[in-house]
C-alpha cells in the first residue's frame, strides 16, 4: 500500500471515530422513525453528509415533498462547492478526470479541516483520508441500524456530541500555531452567531448562513491577510 494512502488513513482515525458514532447514531435514529435500514445505509453510502441525512429523516418523516428535500439539501451542501474550490489549489494539477469526480464527493467538513493543516496535498493521502472517513460513516451506520433495537436513547443522544469535538481536536491545533488562521476562525464564529441570534438576520438569511459566513469571512481573509507569490508557490 501506498506510503502517503497509509499516512492519510493514520492522521484521519479520529474522524473515522468521529463518523462511527455519529452514523451509529443515524442508523438508529432512521430505523427508529420507522426508516427501512436498507435505505439508511444506502443513504450514507451515497451521500455521505451527516447533517443533510439527519435533516433528510425529518423531513421525510415529517412529510415535506421532494421540491423542499432538495431545495434544503442543496443550500446545507453548497459549502461543499467552495471547500471544493479550496482544496483543489492544494492538489496536483494534472489530476485526471475521474480523480476530479471522485475527490469532491469524500470531502467533509472534517477532511477539508484535515487537508487545509497541509501545504500541499499528495492525491494518495487524500484517498487514505477520505477512505477511512467513509469507512466509518458507513459502517456506523450499519452498527446503529443493527443496534437500534437495544441501544438506550441516552446513549443515542450523547454521541451527537462527538462530531462537534473532533472538530475542536483537528481546528484547536492549527489555531494554535496560526494567529492569522485564529483572527479569520474568531469573525467566522462572531458572524455566524450573529446571523443565527439576531432574529432580523435569521428570517433574511435562513439556511444560507453557512455560505454567507464563509464567504464574507474569506473575503476579509484575503484582505487582511493577502497570499504573497513566495508564499504560493511553496
Amino acid at each position: 500500500m501506498n506510503r502517503n494512502f497509509k499516512k492519510g488513513v493514520k492522521e484521519a482515525i479520529p474522524i473515522f471515530l468521529g463518523y462511527y458514532s455519529i452514523a451509529m447514531t443515524f442508523g438508529i435514529i432512521a430505523k427508529t422513525v420507522g426508516l427501512s435500514g436498507v435505505y439508511a445505509v444506502l443513504m450514507s453510502m451515497t451521500n455521505f453528509t451527516g447533517a443533510t441525512q439527519f435533516i433528510a429523516v425529518n423531513m421525510v418523516t415529517g412529510g415535506a415533498n421532494i421540491s423542499n428535500i432538495l431545495i434544503t439539501t442543496f443550500m446545507i451542501n453548497a459549502r461543499y462547492l467552495l471547500m471544493s474550490f479550496s482544496f483543489s489549489n492544494k492538489l496536483p494539477k494534472n489530476l485526471n478526470i475521474k480523480t476530479k469526480l471522485m475527490i469532491p464527493f469524500g470531502i467533509s467538513d472534517e477532511v477539508f479541516v484535515l487537508g487545509m493543516t497541509k501545504e500541499k496535498l499528495d492525491i494518495n493521502f487524500v484517498y487514505g483520508s477520505q477512505a477511512i472517513s467513509y469507512l466509518g460513516w458507513v459502517t456506523g451506520t450499519i452498527t446503529g441500524v443493527l443496534l437500534a433495537n437495544f441501544i438506550p436513547k441516552s446513549i443515542s443522544e450523547a454521541t451527537t456530541i462527538a462530531i462537534y469535538i473532533m472538530f475542536l481536536g483537528l481546528l484547536l491545533p492549527v489555531i494554535k500555531n496560526s494567529k492569522k488562521i485564529a483572527i479569520v476562525t474568531g469573525i467566522a464564529m462572531i458572524l455566524s452567531s450573529l446571523f443565527y441570534y439576531i432574529p432580523i438576520l435569521n428570517r433574511i438569511i435562513g439556511n444560507w448562513r453557512i455560505i454567507i459566513t464563509i464567504l464574507i469571512t474569506s473575503s476579509i481573509g484575503a484582505i487582511l491577510f493577502p497570499i504573497e507569490k513566495s508564499e504560493e508557490m511553496l
